[in-house]
């Protein structure tokens, strides 16, 4: 049995802080065996820094209260520890405006350099896998992640946090081997946690993101952190008070039997249904069965689309550069998609600094859904 604590906090102030991760984040640690004395690694989520009223990382005051609550409760090594898809670890805590108290406390800053081929478990969906190693190195892992929407995946929460253990050429590579079939994604995020398993995960909702996430959304306030030692228990929990029931790691999850029961413990926050991207696949509730060779057929309408906001496209380029079938070209100056060849990795939205492409729905979603809403009124 796990157990996800909540703490509330209204703000990023010093003291606000301090007194959620005391509520939240040291019971869990107590459960993870305490801190003094140990060699501690943080996993942030550190997509890319646009400043502080765009969300897209964790918050740097709640970073920089966790580094010191992690000093005063006596570790030996603290290091943050990422891949950001832009610029380094050390460039964006500079930008964050927290290096030089990182640097007082002793922190150190590095960006995932140890990578390794490893054999996955015997539970796992793939059987090998290249992944950065240096949690091997540390005593306790700390997986902290943002609360945002994934145009693809619903929900960036702790598990998928993970990925950027992954280097980042391979990032797109695995997009490319799972294609549109995203439980099979679901699993290889599973496969990496029930690798690495973090020995704390934390997740930052003081301000998520919700719309078009996880690098282009909206601030939405939620006014709390959540942890666990567990960040499969974790994710279900916080996914639920988001209005997410149906999160897709956290299904698989269930049926690979790696989802157990939990307990929320603490200031546990009333359900609070922010606002998602489109689903990235049309899944009718009352239910159709599509043979394998239909589904196929199907998917390419059955499935999001990303489409470009022309007016807000700046023509940088770097939606080419990050999308792994290279199935979108820059056309006069702005991005022109071959949708056939399209995966929905969504790698291009996520990555856009302008936030000018969107997931859209297709026409058949569209119909399914009014479908869906009609056949809700006659059959009760």
């Amino acid at each position: 049995m796990a157990n996800v604590y909540y703490a509330s906090a209204p703000d990023y102030t010093g003291e606000t802080l301090t007194a959620a991760l005391q509520k939240a984040f040291l019971p869990v640690a107590a459960e993870a065996g305490g801190i003094a004395g140990k060699r501690v690694m943080i996993k942030p989520n550190f997509l890319e820094w646009k400043g502080a009223e765009i969300p897209v990382c964790v918050d740097p005051a709640l970073l920089l209260a966790l580094c010191r609550l992690l000093k005063e409760q006596g570790a030996a090594v603290i290091a943050i520890i990422e891949n950001p898809a832009v610029k380094s670890a050390p460039v964006i805590v500079e930008k964050m405006g927290i290096a030089s108290q990182l640097a007082e406390l002793g922190v150190e800053v590095e960006n995932c350099a140890a990578y390794q081929f490893v054999d996955m478990p015997e539970n796992s969906a793939f059987r090998r896998m290249e992944i950065a190693c240096e949690y091997k190195e540390f005593d306790l892992v700390i997986d902290f992640a943002k609360a945002k929407t994934h145009a693809m995946m619903t929900l960036t929460l702790a598990v998928k946090n993970l990925f950027g253990l992954i280097r980042g050429s391979e990032r797109l590579g695995w997009h490319l081997a799972v294609g549109r079939d995203f439980s099979r994604f679901a699993d290889m995020l599973l496969d990496i946690y029930l690798l690495v398993k973090p020995h704390i995960s934390l997740v930052d909702a003081v301000i998520a993101m919700e719309g078009n996430g996880p690098g282009s959304g909206t601030p939405v306030k939620l006014d709390f952190i959540a942890c666990s030692t567990d960040a499969v228990a974790l994710d279900a929990s916080v996914a639920a008070k988001l209005g997410v029931n149906d999160l897709l790691t956290v299904q698989r999850a269930a049926e690979r039997g790696v989802l157990g029961n939990f307990t929320e413990c603490g200031d546990v926050p009333e359900v609070t249904a922010i606002t998602l991207p489109d689903p990235p696949q049309l899944s009718l509730e009352w239910g159709v069965y599509f043979p394998v060779k239909l589904r196929k057929y199907l998917r390419k309408y059955m499935v999001s689309r990303p489409k470009v906001e022309v007016k807000r496209c700046v023509g940088c380029g770097v939606c080419a550069k990050m999308c792994p079938p290279q199935s979108l070209k820059i056309v006069n100056g702005k991005p022109v998609f071959k949708l056939n060849d399209c995966i929905r990795c969504f790698c291009c939205q996520e990555h856009c600094p302008a936030g000018a492409i969107v997931s859209e729905k297709t026409a058949f979603m569209r119909f399914a859904d009014k479908f869906e809403k009609f056949i809700r009124k006659i059959v009760r």
